[in-house]
């Protein structure tokens, strides 16, 4: 409650203003919100009171998939390694990998959040499918 006071009485011109995340990464006060939003959505699964990852809004998950494969490709740990969403246009990774993870949306981003490989498939690995690069 109190975040979200203050986000609400939060000037406009102080919306640009940077703040240092836990991790050290300088981002504007904006991007905030989304961390916030990214961290009740997955944490809310991780309470093993029923949700998963299908309860996420596609939009959310979308933008989550994007952080994290673009965090992977700012590492340097994306390499080797491809994404692609089944049902859909979105392949994140490298083109020539050699191990390409596949699957619906909800399976792939609770695979990339290092939340277990039901639901996705892996080629070029025997079958086994890899454990995510760390992303956060």
């Amino acid at each position: 409650v109190h975040l979200s006071v203050e986000w609400r009485d939060l000037p406009d011109d102080a919306w640009h203003h940077t703040v240092r995340t836990v991790q050290g990464r300088d981002v504007p006060a904006s991007e905030t919100v989304w961390m916030r939003s990214r961290e009740v959505w997955v944490h809310a699964v991780d309470l093993d009171n029923g949700a998963t990852f299908a309860d996420i809004p596609e939009p959310v998950l979308e933008r989550l998939l994007k952080d994290i494969t673009g965090a992977w490709h700012t590492r340097g740990t994306d390499k080797g390694l491809q994404v692609r969403v089944t049902d859909s246009d979105l392949t994140f990774g490298d083109p020539d990998a050699a191990v390409v993870i596949t699957g619906p949306l909800p399976a792939v981003v609770q695979w990339a959040t290092g939340r277990g490989t039901h639901g996705v498939g892996a080629d070029g690995t025997a079958g086994q499918v890899p454990a995510a690069p760390k992303w956060i």
